[in-house]
Formats: structure tokens, sequence, C-alpha cells
């Protein structure tokens, strides 16, 4: 557990005023570095920026060893759980608590109620909270609830931690969003946040196997059915990474305690901070509230996330897996063909995240990565093309999801002049994303029109349209605002 260093913290207090008032005092620094001159940045192969001192350089590699690594493991180990329910329901769950209904939809809805309602609420919590114990400790309580539920021992206590499960784990993505932004320069953000994000991916093609060779090696074990013995599983692996979390994390700069950043090291990294316009956590009033919902950042950046978090639609809806069973291809080399898409969106977001921080190029990547999905679509969407094409275009749209670093880290520096902003804006851009992906598929991805899916292919091309559109609204909003700072 992380321990609170009295001699460090004394001097980083005393230390915290002239940092802080000094960069008051540089009210038009914005102008300079946010709005203005651009920062030196690095080479593509390079991982710092020509101007950063020895001392930046040792505190970045501890900053990516306290905070990266442990943000990827907890974000693997969520995704083993996302699909531990299904795995679960017909490896014998669904005979032993004799779900013969539509219980496991109900199981399903629960999950994302919880998953969505609470991603906001908790998310701003965690802002008034030292983020060093909050994270970690939802950690260990997702873990619990996560373990719970192999011993359910019917559907009613499976909807009660189905709950808690999704509501403990929904607001993760969007909170170490927020948390990177307190952290890393905006030509920094984009290759952590493209690490953390292909975490999910990671775990996608890792789950299948990690839940296959258990079932196989574990049922009855103990008396314990294979089902039973996956989320024990999910528990095992989420602890440890919990209290790695604890012993590890730092909170943010402003108020930060460590046993593995000095004094200096905290100083320092607040005058990064304040060199990019980070304000630290204020008061998180009702005026302020207001006054976030009425400023254009909020509604542009969350109309921009609905469509970028919908037209993810061909690699997220199975129509590559469908397809080669109606082809008749064998069980294994489905599951063999199928981990391609979630390695092109590995290479994508790491690709993405590279030239975002060394060109700044977000907008040029967005729009080429949109340009690329509508083409796989059209290919798709005309179906009879060639199976080499047919293929291109399945394995071609795995780069959507390949942006989705670089999109909020840009919020991340939209936002930049609020943390509070910050958080809400973040985990509204995710929870409308998750909101509508929770019930849009039922009309648009509709099972018997697999593996074709005509109407699914055409909606991912207007989605793609509108978010070129969208696109283009947010970079008329940042580039005025941009503007208006060096006035």
């Amino acid at each position: 557990m992380s321990v609170h260093n009295e001699k460090s913290t004394e001097t980083v207090e005393a230390a915290e005023t002239p940092v802080l008032e000094q960069s008051k005092s540089k009210e038009n620094y914005e102008g300079d570095q946010t709005h203005g001159v651009e920062p030196a940045r690095q080479k593509w192969y390079q991982w710092f920026a020509p101007t950063d001192t020895p001392a930046e350089r040792r505190l970045i590699l501890k900053l990516d060893g306290l905070i990266i690594v442990f943000v990827f493991l907890a974000y693997w180990a969520k995704v083993l759980d996302s699909s531990a329910t299904s795995t679960a329901y017909v490896s014998g769950m669904k005979e032993d608590l004799k779900l013969y209904g539509n219980q496991l939809n109900y199981l399903n809805t629960v999950y994302m109620v919880g998953f969505i309602t609470m991603q906001i609420p908790l998310t701003l919590v965690m802002t008034r909270c030292p983020v060093n114990y909050f994270l970690p400790a939802a950690d260990l309580f997702w873990g619990v609830f996560t373990l719970a539920q192999y011993k359910a021992s019917n559907v009613t206590q499976l909807y009660a931690l189905r709950f808690f499960v999704g509501a403990l784990g929904g607001f993760f993505f969007p909170a170490v969003q927020w948390y990177l932004g307190s952290w890393y320069k905006r030509s920094e953000l984009s290759r952590r946040g493209a690490i953390f994000f292909i975490a999910s991916q990671v775990g996608s093609m890792s789950s299948g196997y990690i839940q296959a060779g258990a079932y196989a090696r574990l049922d009855g074990r103990y008396g314990i059915e294979g089902w039973r013995w996956l989320y024990i599983i999910c528990f095992a692996c989420t602890i440890p990474i919990a209290f790695l979390g604890l012993c590890l994390l730092p909170s943010t700069p402003d108020k930060c305690n460590s046993r593995f950043l000095s004094a200096d090291e905290i100083r320092l990294a607040q005058e990064r901070m304040a060199s990019e316009n980070r304000q630290a956590r204020q008061p998180f009033t009702l005026p302020r509230m207001l006054e976030i919902l009425k400023g254009w950042r909020i509604w542009v950046l969350v109309s921009f996330a609905f469509f970028f978090s919908q037209a993810d639609g061909v690699s997220s809806n199975s129509g590559l897996s469908l397809w080669l069973k109606a082809e008749g291809y064998s069980v294994e080399s489905i599951n063999t063909i199928t981990t391609v898409s979630p390695a092109v969106t590995i290479v994508a977001s790491i690709v993405c995240g590279v030239l975002s921080d060394v060109y700044d190029a977000k907008a040029s990547l967005i729009a080429i990565t949109a340009v690329l999905n509508i083409f796989a679509c059209i290919v798709l969407a005309i179906w009879n093309v060639p199976v080499g094409l047919k293929f291109f275009a399945f394995f071609l749209s795995g780069t959507a999801d390949g942006i989705a670093a670089i999109i909020y880290a840009w919020a991340n520096e939209i936002c930049a002049h609020s943390a509070e902003e910050r958080a809400l804006v973040i985990s509204a851009m995710n929870t409308i994303g998750n909101t509508f992906g929770a019930w849009i598929p039922l009309f648009v991805w509709k099972t018997v029109d697999a593996p074709r899916y005509l109407i699914g292919y055409n909606w991912t091309i207007a989605l793609d349209v509108c978010m070129l559109v969208m696109l283009a609204v947010l970079r008329h909003y940042w580039i005025r605002e941009r503007k208006r700072a060096r006035n």
C-alpha cells in the first residue's frame, strides 16, 4: 500500500504554492504553448521530446512504470470478465441455474444498466478523492463481486451481482483517460492512451484460450463446476493487480504523495502540467456544472463520440465469424482467423498513437480512419466480391477502434483548463457510446441478417460520414478558441 512520506510531502507543500503562483502569473502562457507555438516533438522512434531534460525523462519513465503498467493489466482483467458470463452460460451455468428463457439477455441488460448509469457519477467522485486509492479500491470491490458470482445458486443473485460488477468496471475507462491527462503532456498522451486501450484487444484475444484451458483442466476440481471456476480465475487475476495499484499509483500532481516520486519530481510534474495549462482540481459546484453545460466542448465532443462509438460495428458484431461459419470453415480455423481483427486494431492503435504524438495529426488520423472504414463497409455492403477482397474489408474494419486513444487525448487537451470539465466530458463521451451501443445493434445488426448485415454496413457508412462532418465542426470550434486565446 502506498506510504505517506512526511518529509517529501512537507517539501512538496512548501514548493507547491510558488509553482501554482507561477502558473497563474503566466496568464498568457496558454497562448504560447497550448494554443500557439507548437512544442518540440520527438521523432516517431523516440520516446522523449528533444526538449525533455534528463530529469523529465526520468520522471516520464517512472510514471510509465507506476501508472501504465497498472492500468494496462487492470483493463485486461476487466475484459476477461466481460466474456466470462457468456462462456459460463454455454459451459454449464444454463443447466445448473435453469436459465431456459431470456435470462442471459436480462443478465447482460442488468450489467449494462450498472455500467452506464454509474460511469459519470463515479468518475466525478474520483476527482474528489485520492486517485491512488480510489482506482485500486474499486478494482478490489470489482474482484470481490466477480468472485461472488461463482457462489450464485439462482439467477436473482446473479442479477444483483452483475449490476455491481458493471458499475465498478464501467467507469474505469473514462477514469483512466482523465487520470492520464493529469500526468502527461499532450505530446505524450496518445501513445499512453493507445497502450492502455490495446489491453482490451489483448484481453479479447487471450480470454478464449484462458477460459477454454481453465474449463478443460478445472471442471469438477474440488467439487466446483467448470463455469464457476471462470469467475474464480477472474478474481485471482484481479486481486494481485489491485494490490499492485495500491502500492504503485501516485495520486494527481496537485496533491501527490508517493514513495517512488521525490519532492523535486512532483514539483516538476506540477510545472509540466502548468505549462500545458492543465489545471488542478477545484471545488465542483452547481454554477461550475452549469458553466460546463453551457459551453460548446461537452456538446460537440459528446456528439462526435456518439458517431465514433457506433462505427466499429463490423468488428463488434461477429460478421466475420458468422460468414466463415456459413462458408464451412472449421471451428479451429474460425477461432484463428478472427484473431486478425483485434491484431489489426492493436497495430492501428499504436500507429495512430505514435503519429498523433509526433505530428499532432489527430484530425488527419481520424479522417483517414473514417475513410478506410467507409471503403471496408462499401465492399461488404456490395458483398458479391472476390473472397480475398472480402477478407481484406473485414480485417480493414479493425482499424475503426484504432483512433480511440487520440480522441480521448484530444478531449484532455481541449478541456485542459478544468479538471472537472475533463472528467465530465470524458465520462459523458464514453457513457453516450455505451448507452446507444446497448440497443441500436438490436435494430441494425439483426441476427437474421447475418452474415451479410446489409443494414449494418450501410449504417456504419452513414456513421463515418457523420463523424467526418462532426470532425469539421470540432476543428472549427477548437481553431476558433485557439485564435481567441492568442488575441
